[in-house]
C-alpha cells in the first residue's frame, strides 16, 4: 500500500513538471510586465482580480470575493413560556480582500504553490429577525429565538441578532493548476488550499452592542447548522478563476 501511494505521488509529480510543453518557449515573463484581470467563482464566493508576474517563477494577485446567499426560516422562540414562531434571516457574509503569491516550482509547468491572506469580515453568518419583529412585552427578559442549542436574547424591539466570527485576517495556503497570466488571451486556473480562520465563536448583538452568545438551559439533541459552522477552524478553498490579459 505504501509503495502504491508513492507510486501515485511521483506519477503526479512528473505530470506536473510535464504540461504544457507548447509554452516551453513562451515569451519571457518579466517583473510586473503584463496585466490580468479575472473573474473568480467557488467556495469563497463570486471574486474578480488582477495579476502580474513576479520574474519567470512568480505570480501576485490582489483582488475580492463576496457570497451573497440570504435563508429564511421560520424560528422557535419563548413567549411567555409558551413556543410561537418568527420569521429569521440567515445570511452568509463572506466578503473579502485578498493577496496571493503563486510560486511555479517548474518553469515550463503550470502547477504552483499558493501562500496569502484574505483579509475582511470577521461575521461568516450572520441571523436576526429584523423583518418579522416580536411585539416589546410579548416576551420576557432572557427569552429569545432557539438556534439549536443556544437561545439569542431579544433587544427592547423584540429584535434578535447574531453571528458566527472568525479572525478577520485569514492566512492561506493552497496548490493550483494554471498560469493566471495567459499565454494567450484568455486562460483558466484552479486553486485548492484552505483559510485559517482561528477559533470561531457565536456572538449575540443587541442595540449594536456584542455581547457572548450563551447556550441555552432548554438543551436539544443537536446544534444544527449554526453550531457545526462555529466549529470550523480551517475553511476549504476551491475556485476556478477565468481570466483576460490586458497587456
Amino acid at each position: 500500500m505504501k509503495t502504491t501511494k508513492k507510486l501515485f505521488l511521483l506519477a503526479i509529480l512528473l505530470l506536473a513538471g510535464t504540461t504544457v510543453k507548447a509554452q516551453e518557449k513562451a515569451e519571457n515573463l518579466g517583473y510586473f510586465n503584463h496585466l490580468s484581470a479575472g473573474l473568480t467563482l467557488g467556495t469563497t464566493g463570486i471574486g474578480i482580480d488582477l495579476a502580474a508576474p513576479i520574474g519567470e517563477f512568480f505570480e501576485v494577485r490582489a483582488g475580492y470575493s463576496f457570497f451573497p446567499l440570504t435563508i429564511k426560516s421560520d424560528v422557535h422562540y419563548k413567549r411567555h413560556n409558551n413556543d410561537r414562531t418568527t420569521e429569521v434571516a440567515g445570511k452568509l457574509n463572506f466578503g473579502d480582500a485578498k493577496l496571493l503569491l503563486d510560486y511555479f516550482p517548474f518553469k515550463t509547468s503550470t502547477f504552483r504553490l499558493t501562500a496569502g491572506f484574505y483579509l475582511g469580515n470577521k461575521d461568516i453568518v450572520k441571523f436576526d429577525n429584523e423583518d418579522d419583529p416580536v411585539k416589546p412585552g410579548d416576551f420576557e427578559k432572557g427569552e429569545g429565538l432557539e438556534i439549536g442549542d443556544y437561545v439569542v436574547e431579544f433587544d427592547e424591539h423584540g429584535i434578535g441578532r447574531a453571528a458566527v466570527q472568525v479572525n478577520s485576517f485569514k492566512p492561506y495556503v493552497g496548490i493550483g493548476i494554471g498560469r493566471n497570466i495567459p499565454r494567450n488571451t484568455i486562460g483558466v486556473s484552479a486553486d485548492f488550499g484552505v483559510q485559517f480562520w482561528g477559533s470561531p465563536k457565536i456572538v449575540e448583538k443587541q442595540t449594536g452592542h456584542d455581547g457572548v452568545l450563551t447556550e441555552s438551559s432548554v438543551s436539544r439533541k443537536d446544534g444544527g447548522a449554526i453550531k457545526t459552522i462555529s466549529k470550523i477552524s480551517v475553511f476549504p478553498v476551491l475556485t476556478i478563476r477565468i481570466g483576460g490579459k490586458l497587456f
